[in-house]
């Protein structure tokens, strides 16, 4: 059995993107003027390089062999039904009430005024109030929470499922599903949201590549090359501009605030480098240079981790947002993490908490099980399929940076999306039974 080109393409689009989103952040910490301040970045780079080589290998051997073995049965595309309108419109009303629930947390429990403070001062005033390990301020905070995100649910399928919507559906989903992320990320005081919804489209064009839905071309044409670039153009001008209004608000000018904020991330300039001041443009170029170093720092982590191993490693740099979680109910479960408030890619965090072995086990396990999820897209393209492999591909595709485990956001999002999805589900059941 030979692999046709099309076939080819489609189940390698996973590692092409991935691939692309390690080099663009190698080539970011090249070219940027700074470096480590504490080890050599260069056994980093063999780390992190070697961790993404073996997952392709990994990936590409299993994903061929079923391939081969068990080739891909040319299906009918399917169109969403009534019960997953349905649901997604569900998901965005679930989503509008955990909001207001966060609200009523908020200011009632946790003393925040939307009205007189910035976001960047409501997510400085949450961090501060909620440690880690504390207990929950209320149950509006644990409802809110965990289906404040539903409306991921809701956008994913509508990307998978597009063509499959009327217009004026579209324009409808598109609508609530913007209103929920810009009033949610405005209650959270945070960027990571809108980075995780741009991933999330990224993820589901992917996904309908993979299965058959859409072709490499498609997924080339100018129109949505177009809508990504532009999505993730607003991801770096919020970042920017988050930086901007942190410095503000310290007092501090913008060069300043790059010095301070590169110590704190333990790197230095590379020498005779002297930050640009005194005008509107190196403000721009100080906040644009941090909003790099704030995702290229993984490298001086990683090197910093191999330079000065740490024997008896404390805290889960792997799975620390689901530890932190964990411990709002059952209390501390593990003391301070060295690198704690700075980014590790998940060969990072693997290399610190396991070593050169966990590195090696936790390439064979993403690669393996991606290429599963690939393999069950492509045979299936049900609600399961999409979610399993949405999961499993923003694992890797955020590997580059963090451990996906460590991103509290996405424990959420992922558990609002596996609830509506059993939501969906059960309501088919029921559908099957009453038509016997």
């Amino acid at each position: 059995m030979v692999i046709s080109k099309k076939s080819l393409l489609c189940i390698q689009l996973p590692m092409f993107v991935v691939g692309a989103v390690v080099g663009i952040i190698l080539l970011i910490d090249i070219l940027l003027p700074f470096t480590s301040a504490y080890a050599d970045v260069v056994p980093g780079y063999f780390v992190y390089l070697a961790f993404f080589t073996l997952i392709y290998v990994v990936y590409s051997l299993l994903v061929l062999g079923v391939e081969v073995a068990l080739p891909v049965v040319q299906q009918e595309i399917r169109s969403p039904n009534c019960y997953l309108t349905k649901c997604m419109t569900l998901a965005c009303l679930v989503s509008m009430a955990g909001i207001l629930a966060l609200v009523i947390d908020r200011t009632m429990y946790q003393g925040v005024d939307f009205f007189s403070q910035s976001f960047v001062e409501i997510r400085s005033r949450l961090n501060a109030e909620r440690e880690p390990g504390s207990d929950v301020s209320s149950w509006f905070s644990v409802f809110g929470n965990l289906f404040q995100f539903s409306y991921f649910f809701t956008f994913s399928c509508l990307v998978f499922y597009y063509e499959g919507f009327s217009r004026a559906r579209r324009k409808f989903y598109i609508l609530l599903v913007i209103f929920c992320l810009l009033s949610g990320s405005y209650i959270l005081g945070g960027r990571s949201i809108f980075g995780l919804f741009a991933l999330t489209m990224i993820a589901m064009l992917v996904a309908r590549s993979v299965s058959g839905r859409s072709s490499l071309r498609q997924l080339l044409s100018g129109r949505i090359t177009l809508a990504i670039f532009v999505l993730l153009l607003l991801v770096v001008a919020a970042v920017v501009y988050v930086f901007y209004a942190r410095a503000s608000i310290s007092g501090m000018d913008s060069s300043t605030y790059l010095h301070n904020f590169v110590e704190h991330l333990h790197g230095r300039p590379v020498i005779g480098y002297q930050a640009c001041t005194g005008s509107m443009w190196c403000d721009a170029l100080n906040y644009l240079q941090l909003s790099g170093i704030y995702v290229t720092h993984v490298f001086w982590v990683l090197a910093e981790t191999i330079a000065h191993p740490v024997m008896k490693p404390e805290g889960v740099p792997v799975f620390g947002a689901s530890a932190v979680i964990l411990a709002k109910v059952f209390g501390s479960l593990s003391g301070e993490y060295e690198f704690a408030g700075l980014f590790n890619s998940m060969p990072g965090s693997l290399f610190y908490q396991y070593g050169g072995l966990g590195v090696t086990a936790g390439a064979f396990f993403l690669g393996f099980a991606v290429a599963l999820s690939v393999c069950g897209l492509r045979r299936g393209g049900g609600i399961v399929s999409i979610v399993v492999f949405y999961a499993l591909f923003m694992a890797l595709l955020v590997a580059p940076v963090l451990s996906i485990l460590n991103m509290m956001v996405f424990i959420f999002v992922l558990f609002s999306m596996f609830v509506m999805s059993i939501i969906y589900l059960l309501r088919i059941s029921m559908a099957r039974r009453s038509s016997l």
